[in-house]
């Protein structure tokens, strides 16, 4: 169980199997979402990485919302993983002016069903999010996130792009990201597929469920 928490930073990097928060949900709304997704890596085929998590979020007010998520692949590895944090609305959409949010996370992590237990890890995450929302429907947006690890060490980077279209109450989002740019994964031995060596290219899609308040 100590080597797999040691491997968490990675399993970190990649995401998480988390969508983007893109914008809070709208005030007094309850949104139960699920995703799964990471890095591509060549094992015979080229395959995302099955990282998964399931959650909810609600919307504490006009433009803030609270958000908690549980990781399931962790589990996997007996490493019991959880998530809390947030998005708010920073910069409303007006016209050509996109929206501007900020988004939130403290990650915590921990061995579990071993009699030799490794100390906890904890990480905090800042995504800026610029969006726009398309005949009501289609939010499309552009992200950065940067994670660090509490206790210290170099922050990990990601960049994204994707797309959220709204069904009535059901959601569907996917993103496409780009995993640590600034680091040569050429030189590890997984063979991950990114960009001229660098860093690791990765889709995670999303489903959610939303009950109560107002659409927007």
């Amino acid at each position: 169980m100590r080597t797999a928490l040691l491997l968490l930073p990675a399993l970190l990097a990649t995401g998480c199997g988390l969508t983007t928060q893109v914008r809070p949900v709208p005030r007094g709304t309850l949104q139960i979402e699920g995703a799964a997704g990471g890095p591509l890596v060549k094992l015979g085929p080229v395959l995302p990485v099955p990282l998964s998590t399931v959650g909810a979020r609600y919307g504490v007010a006009d433009r803030v919302d609270v958000a908690a998520h549980a990781h399931l692949t962790s589990l996997a590895f007996g490493v019991a993983g959880l998530d809390v944090g947030g998005s708010g609305l920073v910069l409303e959409q007006d016209g050509a002016v996109p929206a501007v949010s900020l988004g939130g996370r403290v990650y915590g992590f921990t061995s579990v069903l071993s009699s030799r237990r490794a100390s906890p890890r904890a990480y905090v995450e800042v995504s800026p999010t610029v969006s726009y929302l398309l005949g009501g429907r289609f939010l499309s947006y552009v992200s950065a996130t940067g994670l660090v690890q509490l206790a210290g060490g170099r922050p990990l980077l990601s960049l994204a792009a994707g797309e959220e279209v709204r069904l009535g109450q059901w959601g569907v989002q996917l993103d496409l990201r780009w995993y640590q740019p600034d680091y040569a994964t050429r030189f590890n031995a997984a063979d991950w597929q990114g960009l001229q060596g660098m860093g690791a290219l990765g889709v995670v899609l999303g489903v959610n469920y939303r009950f109560g308040g107002d659409e927007r």
